[in-house]
């Protein structure tokens, strides 16, 4: 059991894990993976901790300057750090399923940010929630069209970050302060499910993205170019 991020939902989020293999209580999960060190991806980290769960020598995967931070607000004694390979960057590997952690660039002002492929036996899943833009990203991991980037990792379904549907959707704020690409550049930029690749799910919507209505003209758009928005409880099997 690998849990990748700690929101600050987590007591809702072990249930519903539980519920969708079946389970009759919350799951504790053996390690605890993070991509990078925002609030909304570590804010539920201290329920790991005496006051909680009261977890011991819990994995913890995470890169040097995602565990400093943790180190510095005294949120680490549940954890052991995971025993990396000689691997620049994170990695874990139990039960039949390989985590790698890839970089991305992502308003790097608290700690850095790493995508995750995680590789079972039969699917490879992109685990990518945030990430500045694609021009940064593609250019930092090699590739020139994300399409050619998920055919290089071998990926079959790629959980995308879709924070914001466009850039219209923060009122009065300044949102290159909280870069992301949005869902509109996304989709001119990813090949169009019906044509093959990877199945695409968005995930990480902010409150005033649309797709949040399954009934939206926006939900629609996503559902006729052959993609998904991410749901509570879905499987994929590895």
């Amino acid at each position: 059991m690998h849990l990748i991020e700690a929101t600050r939902a987590l007591p809702e989020q072990l249930k519903i894990w539980a519920n969708a293999c079946g389970l009759n209580s919350p799951v504790r999960p053996d390690s605890v993976l993070l991509t990078h060190a925002h609030l909304g991806h570590i804010e539920g980290i201290g329920q790991f901790g005496k006051e909680a769960m009261g977890c011991q020598n819990l994995t913890l995967v995470a890169s040097d300057s995602v565990s400093s931070i943790l180190q510095k607000r005294n949120l680490m004694n549940p954890f052991v750090r995971g025993d990396f390979t000689s691997e620049r960057e994170p990695n874990l590997e139990q039960g039949g399923v390989r985590f790698d952690f890839i970089p991305v660039p992502h308003r790097d002002d608290s700690s850095d940010t790493h995508a995750i492929l995680i590789s079972g036996e039969k699917k490879r899943v992109l685990f990518l929630p945030d990430h500045d833009d694609w021009e940064q990203t593609l250019e930092s991991v090699g590739y020139s069209t994300p399409n050619d980037w998920f055919q290089a990792l071998g990926a079959t379904h790629v959980l995308l970050d879709a924070t914001f549907w466009n850039g219209d959707e923060l009122s009065g704020r300044d949102m290159t302060e909280v870069p992301h690409p949005t869902v509109e550049e996304t989709l001119a930029r990813v090949q169009d499910g019906a044509l093959g690749g990877p199945e695409i799910i968005l995930i990480h919507l902010n409150h005033t993205n649309p797709l949040n209505n399954p009934d939206s003209p926006q939900s629609r758009m996503i559902e006729v170019a052959g993609h998904r928005i991410g749901r509570r409880g879905w499987r994929i099997e590895l």
